[in-house]
């Protein structure tokens, strides 16, 4: 009887443990095209796209004006401005598009002239210890000689800040995990005693015919 408690009992704590590691929350960073100018043509989209480190969980967020939209190409699309074999098209002025997997995207605005005046975007999708890696090296202070002088004062370039992350909210999450948990708790437990009771029914029976 012991060894059977203890096989349930071991059981419910790897499908407890499985369930956890399946439901982990997962919080990456918003993107907003554009900064504070958005997905517009006053917009420097490449300055802005080669300041950012786009990483697999990561949301891009197009926000724009009904004069423009927001079309998915492939790189033929994006080289040459043409609309043709658009991947997807999005118009509702505020556009979420969430990355999923590693590799090159491609968006363009699909209105007259305006992929050609430079509204484009190219993202390069990286896993997020690729992201990490590469924000590391950007932060790291260049190496320099004892013997090399002292670089004149600059001016900071004029680029968009680098977007930050926002805070994670993991309640939904939690809460599922641990609905789950007592789920899997009691089908587990309601098993066990099944198995416990029908030997002794059995037995039972025996003794009492």
């Amino acid at each position: 009887m012991e060894q059977l408690r203890a096989a349930w009992a071991a059981k419910a704590i790897v499908m407890i443990i499985i369930t956890s590691i399946l439901f982990q929350c997962v919080c990456g960073v918003n993107h907003t095209v554009g900064e504070t100018s958005g997905w517009d043509l006053t917009s420097n989209i490449q300055a802005w796209a080669s300041s950012a480190t786009f990483s697999i969980g990561d949301d891009l967020v197009f926000l724009y004006t009904p004069v423009y939209d927001v079309v998915e190409v492939n790189q033929q699309g994006y080289d040459t401005c043409t609309i043709a074999n658009a991947m997807a098209t999005y118009s509702s002025g505020e556009t979420v598009i969430h990355l999923t997997a590693p590799g090159t995207r491609y968006f363009v605005c699909g209105r007259l002239g305006h992929c050609q005046q430079g509204l484009k975007l190219q993202v390069q999708v990286q896993t997020q210890a690729q992201g990490q890696t590469q924000s590391n090296n950007n932060g790291a202070p260049p190496h320099s000689s004892g013997n090399s002088l002292p670089a004149p004062p600059h001016s900071a370039p004029d680029t968009p800040p680098a977007d930050v992350p926002e805070s994670c909210d993991c309640s939904r999450a939690d809460h599922m995990l641990t609905s789950i948990t007592l789920v899997i708790t009691t089908v587990i437990l309601s098993s066990a005693r099944a198995a416990f009771l029908f030997p002794l029914k059995h037995h039972l029976l025996l003794v009492f015919t």
